[in-house]
């Protein structure tokens, strides 16, 4: 296997090597000189790096990632100076490089492609560790407070919040864990809907408004749980909250009675901008929020 650094990353090949428990070993040829890291079933045991060797050899290349490189299976090690497993090798390279971007003010929380609203889930590895069934890798105690709020439901804003940290620090931490895969990002925002308010003479209990069934079903698929509230945003900036219940062939209409009009001060016709409540977005929905009771049942 060979390859051009910049092209194909040092994290990607890392990763891939100890996927397929790869032994053997990985020249560099760089610009600054030969390195050299030795594999055995995935895990790096051993580098060279001009005058470095171990786990400090691997920060040098990883802080300089340039040259081609090659991979020969079968070669085995000279002498075992990393011991640390790939996983927390790579993931201390990247820490380092992240820090002395911090420093020198290009921080990865500005450069991240994170954003606030992006909902991390945990791989694998980083369920072992919350739930102590792995000793890998090794986490700061910001990174495993990171770690700790993930659920597939918090995005890095409400996980920010949770954990006492900066948005922007906690955006630089998850983009550090997701390169080095401990967290992955998925797309769990649901697509905001474009809703009408009409009187209804279904009836419904006050606070609860009648939502076309294939909306509600639409969220659900992207959400991964039952919708039972929403938060409807008007013209002015203000968000109403209300329980929700199914209803066939709403089409693109609110339903809600006379009564619950009223109270959230709602005129027929009026547009809002509707999308499913998750309970941990509950604090950021603003302003003037209605309270309302959660429907009793489903039409």
């Amino acid at each position: 296997m060979t390859g051009t650094l910049g092209l194909f990353s040092l994290v990607d090949l890392f990763q891939l090597l100890a996927a397929a428990r790869r032994s053997g070993r990985l020249s560099i040829d760089h610009p600054v000189g030969p390195a050299k890291v030795f594999f055995d079933k995935g895990q790096v045991v051993h580098a060279e790096f001009g005058n470095l060797i171990g786990e400090e050899a691997v920060y040098a290349i990883f802080a300089d990632e340039r040259g081609t490189f090659e991979f020969r299976v079968a070669i085995p090690a000279p002498q075992v100076t990393v011991k640390g497993g790939t996983e927390n090798v790579v993931l201390e390279a990247v820490r380092r490089i992240d820090e002395s971007n911090r420093e020198d003010g290009k921080g990865a929380e500005v450069q991240a492609p994170i954003t606030r609203d992006a909902v991390p889930v945990r791989s694998t590895l980083a369920d072992g560790l919350v739930s102590g069934d792995s000793a890998e890798p090794r986490l700061t105690p910001e990174e495993r407070l990171v770690v700790e709020q993930v659920d597939g439901q918090r995005t890095v804003t409400r996980i920010a919040l949770q954990a006492g940290l900066e948005p922007e620090r906690t955006m630089g931490i998850t983009e550090r864990l997701v390169r080095t895969g401990l967290l992955k990002i998925q797309n769990r925002r649901a697509r905001t809907a474009r809703l009408v308010v009409r009187l209804t003479s279904l009836r419904l209990e006050p606070g609860v408004v009648g939502v076309d069934k294939t909306i509600i079903e639409a969220w659900e698929k992207v959400v991964g749980h039952d919708v039972t509230e929403i938060a409807c945003r008007r013209e002015d900036g203000t968000v109403l909250m209300f329980s929700v219940q199914l209803v066939s062939g709403a089409g693109p209409f609110l339903e809600l009675t006379r009564d619950t009009l009223l109270r959230a001060n709602l005129a027929a016709n009026e547009p809002l901008l509707a999308r499913p409540l998750i309970r941990e977005q509950a604090t950021d929905t603003g302003q003037g929020a209605a309270a309302a009771p959660r429907a009793s049942g489903r039409a």
